[in-house]
């Protein structure tokens, strides 16, 4: 399998990639509006809410995101290491003092 084959996102923009990226990472989003529309609008997120915090200023609603379930495995199996890899940075972890 070729590294481009292995690509997490084919067919998306940076800004979407990564948006994802970081949504499979467990943080936000981080990007514009436009850019989480469009990933909600096409199933690769999901609004989970987020919950209500409160300050001196008042209420104010801190979202949430995430993948669907089938959507973060692929995420997972594209950014993965193959064994290959996987053994290379072993002995380079070994290597290093």
């Amino acid at each position: 399998m070729s590294e481009t084959d292995r690509l997490p996102h084919p067919g998306r923009t940076s800004a979407e990639r990564r948006a994802l990226d970081r949504v499979g990472c467990g943080e936000p989003p981080g990007c514009s509006p436009k850019t989480l529309r469009r990933l909600l609008d096409d199933g690769l997120l999901i609004d989970q809410g987020g919950e209500v915090r409160r300050d001196a200023l008042g209420p104010y609603r801190v979202p949430s995101y995430a993948m669907p379930l089938a959507i973060h495995y692929q995420w997972c199996s594209a950014v993965a290491f193959t064994d290959e890899e996987m053994a290379e940075f072993e002995a380079e972890l070994e290597r290093t003092p």
